[in-house]
């Protein structure tokens, strides 16, 4: 009886990791959502030039990239995502634009702290996170 309760635990638990796969971020990381039709989308282009051109600031402020599209995605450093953790996010925060770019931020406590259907700025985005209860704390600290 032992077994089989731990076995049905096991099953539940992994099916509720999986039913929110942003999970492993909360608490550690901002998530940044890009949301395009595909990877040759125009704004998604633009809005990774401007991504990867202030690595320590992205760094810095502990965020995470996703790039969810029609029919694949991928999640921090590129890898893909499984197709059932793209709907997941899909239906959490989609849907895909059929063009153009849908910019979600994900606080560290797991809320949408901004959506936008445009390109944005990163020092925009540096400001909003800068502005937060949470980061202000983390500056603090690292002053110390």
């Amino acid at each position: 009886m032992k077994k089989f309760v731990w076995f049905v635990g096991s099953l539940l638990f992994a099916h509720l990791g999986s039913a929110q796969p942003l999970q492993e971020h909360l608490w550690q990381h901002r998530v940044v959502l890009l949301l395009a039709p595909d990877a040759e989308e125009a704004a998604l282009k633009q809005q990774l030039n401007l991504w990867t051109a202030t690595p320590e600031e992205v760094t810095d402020r502990d965020l995470v990239l996703y790039q969810l599209f029609q029919h694949s995605g991928t999640g921090p450093g590129g890898t893909p995502l499984q197709p059932e953790v793209l709907r997941l996010l899909t239906n959490r925060y989609g849907p895909v634009p059929e063009q153009g770019l849908k910019f979600v931020l994900i606080g560290k406590d797991g809320t949408v702290k901004t959506e936008q259907e445009a390109v944005v700025p990163m020092q925009e985005l540096f400001g909003r996170i800068d502005r937060m209860p949470m980061r202000r704390s983390e500056m603090r600290r690292s002053k110390n």
